[in-house]
């Protein structure tokens, strides 16, 4: 995320832009040219220009930045050596209300060591703050009358937000703790490849248009007195609209309060790598259809200039050689070199980069032993398994990426994470249905032409 200095750096040489294009139609008494008048616009738009948009961003910078200020000088005060023990009662301007749950609350010894090692907890308090969740989950999902009480007193919401509204994402279902929703975010960004290679755009409303460059301004030879050629910079727009994405789990009636910790780190855990996992499909296999929400990923969106095809014959990881992985490489543009990465399943990796890195000789048991670096032809690796492992022969088939795509494509993340439950749909089996909720939208824009390479490539198997 930007910092709010450099969004008002941002601002500043947006305005300056816009007055230097008034200020050159001035000087030669003239008008604004349409690309100058478009360009104009984009930027000073009062409801989806460019300064709009860097403000709001701007305003929930600094909310962000003195917020975090806040939390440190609260830690930097709680870990003095004659800070106060956390259950003594707290005077002066260091009230307890005031710290983090997570530092204030401690886990009773009946719920501590009955648990295995903690996954979507971890770091400071991360027993504590899998245990608030297992609490929440508790009074929620359970309908514990102790776990409802102990989070009135800990000023927990679970109360019912109506129903789901497509304007409101705080509607619909219990809000989740913040210690919560906070390890799911951290989760989906660990277990999604996408999100965390995306640019990452936050969404203040549902819909989100984004300004895109599509083209500069040509430079021309002229001669004396000759006419100059013109020619305008040429901009259209990246629009992202939320969607709702909800993920179903199922979980035994019998949440006992002695596994309360282990209730909230696997319920966590499980409602992350749903999420992410989906995120995932749609970034890089969406087809446009339902089952992708409308989404339209990677390996269906790129142009013809985009796919690079293997040598005829190569229909398998097993059959790709050297040359096909360094043509792919000779056809990304140089711009988007710096953060370019493979794409690719753990089983095609296995039996196609990791297996000519074996051939490649000078190896010692050593290395073997150690197993291949996941760096390939100079480019990080990066598993997703959403990705084609079909290891037999398959032909026309696109099998893997290697790109940018922080600049091929945006995620909206709409956030606001919810839950519902239902009690009755699974009744005969003594379950207890979890539905978690987010929204967000995914737009691959940067997807070449019928002759020229985007950001991101796509590896497709020959016809034959």
């Amino acid at each position: 995320m930007k910092t709010a200095q450099s969004l008002k750096e941002q601002i500043a040489l947006l305005l300056d832009e816009a007055e230097s294009l008034n200020n050159v139609a001035k000087a030669e008494d003239r008008e604004l040219t349409a690309a100058e008048q478009q360009r104009f616009s984009a930027i000073m738009d009062a409801d989806s220009g460019e300064v709009t948009q860097a403000r709001n961003e701007l305003e929930h910078a600094e909310k962000l930045e003195t917020e975090q200020s806040r939390l440190s000088s609260l830690r930097a005060e709680s870990l003095k050596p004659a800070s106060h023990p956390l259950n003594v009662e707290l005077t002066g301007d260091a009230q307890a209300d005031e710290l983090p749950l997570s530092s204030r609350i401690n886990v009773p010894v009946k719920n501590q060591f009955r648990h295995s090692k903690l996954h979507a907890y971890r770091g400071d308090h991360g027993e504590r703050k899998a245990y608030i969740a297992g609490q929440f989950l508790l009074a929620t999902v359970g309908k514990n009358p102790s776990a409802a009480a102990w989070c009135a007193d800990n000023g927990l919401d679970v109360r019912f937000h109506g129903a789901l509204s497509t304007s409101d994402n705080t509607l619909g279902g219990y809000l989740v703790p913040d210690e919560m929703e906070q390890a799911i975010i951290d989760l989906k960004e660990e277990y999604g490849v996408f999100r965390s290679a995306a640019n990452l755009v936050p969404m203040a409303s549902d819909t989100k248009t984004q300004p895109r460059r599509v083209s500069g301004v040509t430079a021309y030879f002229s001669g004396d007195n000759e006419a100059l050629t013109e020619s305008d910079a040429n901009w259209d727009n990246v629009q992202l609209v939320a969607k709702k994405l909800h993920c179903l789990s199922l979980y035994s009636t019998e949440m006992s309060e002695d596994s309360v910790v282990s209730i909230g780190d696997v319920l966590t855990r499980e409602i992350a790598y749903a999420f992410s996992n989906k995120e995932d499909e749609c970034g890089f296999n969406g087809d446009g259809t339902s089952t992708y929400g409308g989404i339209v990923g990677v390996l269906n969106a790129v142009a013809a200039g985009s796919i690079y095809t293997a040598a005829t014959g190569n229909t398998a990881f097993s059959t790709l050689d050297l040359a096909d992985f360094e043509g792919m490489v000779g056809q990304l543009p140089a711009y988007a070199e710096g953060n370019a990465a493979w794409y690719v399943s753990k089983a095609g990796y296995w039996a196609s980069m990791a297996r000519l890195l074996d051939a490649a000789g000078g190896n010692t048991i050593q290395d073997l032993g150690s197993g291949p670096e996941r760096v390939f032809l100079g480019y990080p690796v990066r598993y997703t398994q959403v990705l084609n492992s079909t290891l037999t022969a398959q032909t026309s088939t696109n099998i893997l990426c290697f790109g940018d795509l922080s600049m091929s494509a945006m995620l909206g993340n709409r956030r606001g994470i919810s839950v519902m439950t239902s009690e009755h749909r699974y009744f005969e089996n003594d379950q207890i249905g979890i539905k978690g909720t987010q929204r967000f939208d995914i737009n691959v824009h940067e997807r070449g032409t019928a002759s020229v390479a985007g950001s991101i490539l796509v590896l497709a198997t020959p016809g034959s």
